[in-house]
């Protein structure tokens, strides 16, 4: 991002970009313990064969989101130095970011930036990445079946369901002071989505 004020790099100084103040991510496989060779459902017969070698895995994160700047649509004196988006507004001090957001509608508490500048006053006082982002809620899946066929062949088939759970996952907001849809959620990441697969090994 460009610095708004190249004589004031003091002014820049902010959360990174990539700032994610809690992230847990894990993943998981289980095999289900029925089959011949297993401790539940050994009797050999066809059902027994079925469900033998099943195996259930997927991964999760639970995150918050990464940070947001505040600046203007591009205007005159933007464009006129080479960039967009590179001006910010004032920050009002004492007034929460986060009151009565977190809303579709209403993500951040706008009223927490000024476009009302001082006379001779050109840069904002707002900080790059002040504005905290969506976060991610995901959970993936997947169910695989694998079928002996001699000592080095296979045949496998297998189930996965990204975002299993279908949550909604906020991927945009915007921070464009006056923008007509300035302080609002504007764009989803991917729904639920299933992939099947067969594969055979030798």
């Amino acid at each position: 991002m460009v610095a708004q004020n190249w004589q004031n790099i003091l002014a820049e100084e902010s959360n990174s970009s990539f700032d994610i103040r809690h992230n847990l991510k894990g993943d998981f496989v289980y095999e289900l313990p029925f089959g011949p060779d297993a401790h539940f459902l050994t009797s050999g017969k066809w059902f027994s064969h079925a469900i033998a070698n099943t195996s259930l895995s997927g991964t999760y994160v639970f995150a918050s989101g990464e940070p947001l700047t505040p600046h203007f649509v591009a205007n005159s004196a933007d464009v006129a130095r080479g960039s967009t988006g590179s001006l910010r507004p004032n920050r009002l001090p004492g007034v929460s970011l986060t009151a009565g957001g977190g809303r579709l509608d209403h993500w951040f508490n706008t009223d927490a930036f000024s476009s009302n500048f001082a006379p001779g006053q050109i840069y904002g006082t707002a900080s790059r990445y002040s504005i905290p982002g969506p976060g991610t809620v995901t959970f993936n899946a997947s169910l695989s079946k694998t079928i002996r066929m001699g000592d080095t062949r296979s045949f496998e088939m297998r189930a996965t369901g990204n975002n299993i759970l279908n949550t909604v996952q906020y991927a945009g907001v915007d921070t464009n002071l006056g923008s007509n849809t300035y302080g609002q959620v504007t764009s989803a990441a991917a729904m639920r989505q299933f992939t099947f697969l067969a594969r055979y090994r030798f």
